[in-house]
């Protein structure tokens, strides 16, 4: 088994001329991402050069709730997209 990347590793990704980005496996193993699930994607406050990756958990979304305006129903929504993805396995 591989050990798990160590929060000072650098990855490369390439993007797509569709604009998409292939996470690193090892970015992928080290925050759980499976396939299907969402992720929050955020500008850092300092510089704003640099992005945070996040899995879009339910914690999460709590932490986020009010930071935009139907954070209600964007959770029921999100919520109920994870609950379904639990019940296929992913």
């Amino acid at each position: 088994m591989k050990k798990p990347a160590s929060p000072a590793s650098t990855f490369t990704a390439t993007i797509s001329s569709k604009g998409q980005m292939v996470l690193p496996a090892p970015v992928r193993k080290r925050l759980g991402l499976k396939e299907g699930m969402h992720v929050s994607i955020s500008f850092t406050e300092d510089d704003g050069d640099r992005l945070i990756v996040q899995p879009l958990t339910p914690r999460l979304i709590q932490e986020l709730r009010g930071s935009i305006g139907c954070a209600g129903a964007a959770l029921d929504y999100l919520q109920e997209e994870r609950k379904r993805d639990r019940e296929q396995g992913r």
